[in-house]
């Protein structure tokens, strides 16, 4: 096997599931909730030799795109300064402006890709030596869509993903949603990218299973507290990065909850309730 899950257990794992049908989103799958019981799922390493030591990235937005740009910069800024050994920052959904707001306002801080802002935040990963991925509002033609971008440390776009399952906060904003998966190579992690309410998704989940990945790369705007496992890591069999937002936009207010999580679902490092960042190293 691939990945070796340790320590066959008695595991009880007592969830309600709603499957939403409505228009193109006919595999739209939330899950309401969840519990763990029983001995914890171990995972251990195959030892391949493979590392990416991560940044992920809780951030309070402003609701002025220049000033969101300017914070992204600060932070790899202070990241790359604080840990020069890291790999890959990571930020969440959206994240050069407010989430859920008025088509108009999307509109105005949408881009497109490539464009003026990932030509800027591309030279700030050359500049790093880092691998970059955060969200925004993607203009093409005359639809926007919730995108999330992946650059490398040669400043080169080498992945974008468009969101496939929107959310009532997605829909009220004017995003379009769009089927499609895209899986990444980051030094040698088999990538898939989705962003939030991607995870529920029957379709693009199935995709990545078939493909193998190794780590799921994620965008999220959620006001969830820490859960006790990560079913997507399980079910997928791959390392999961949980970037967010924090503070209150409107009436929407967000957790500022950020984790990675293992193979086997184990949340191994996290933050909440604030903004900040939390650094973790990936072993394959």
């Amino acid at each position: 096997m691939r990945k070796t899950i340790l320590a066959i257990f008695r595991l009880k794992i007592f969830f309600a599931l709603i499957i939403l049908n409505s228009g193109c989103e006919k595999d739209y799958l939330t899950i309401n909730a969840f519990e763990a019981e029983g001995t914890t799922v171990l995972y251990e390493p195959d030892n391949t030799g493979k590392s990416l030591k991560v940044a992920v990235v809780s951030m309070k937005c402003s609701f002025s795109i220049e000033e969101n740009v300017q914070k992204i910069i600060d932070y790899i800024k202070e990241i790359v300064d604080l840990e020069p050994s890291v790999n890959l920052i990571s930020f969440g959904e959206s994240i050069t402006g407010w989430y859920a707001e008025d088509p108009q306002y999307i509109d105005q801080i949408s881009e497109s890709i490539p464009g003026p802002l990932t030509d800027t935040l591309s030279s700030y990963a050359k500049k790093s030596g880092i691998y970059l991925s955060f969200g925004m509002a993607e203009s093409k033609g005359d639809r926007i869509y919730n995108s999330m971008v992946v650059i490398n440390p040669e400043g080169e776009i080498i992945g974008k993903h468009r969101k496939n399952t929107l959310t009532p906060e997605d829909k009220k904003a004017g995003y379009s949603s769009y089927k499609n998966s895209n899986v990444i190579e980051i030094r040698g992690f088999n990538t898939g990218m989705m962003i939030c309410a991607d995870v529920n998704g029957e379709w693009l989940t199935n995709q990545y299973i078939d493909e193998g990945i190794d780590l799921v790369l994620s965008a999220f705007a959620s006001p969830i507290g820490v859960p006790s496992f990560n079913i997507i890591s399980r079910r997928m069999n791959a390392w999961q990065i949980f970037p967010n937002r924090y503070g209150t936009e409107n009436d929407e207010r967000y957790s500022g909850l950020i984790y990675v999580s293992d193979p086997a679902g184990n949340i191994v490092k996290y933050s909440s309730d604030k903004e900040g960042f939390i650094t973790y190293k990936l072993l394959q």
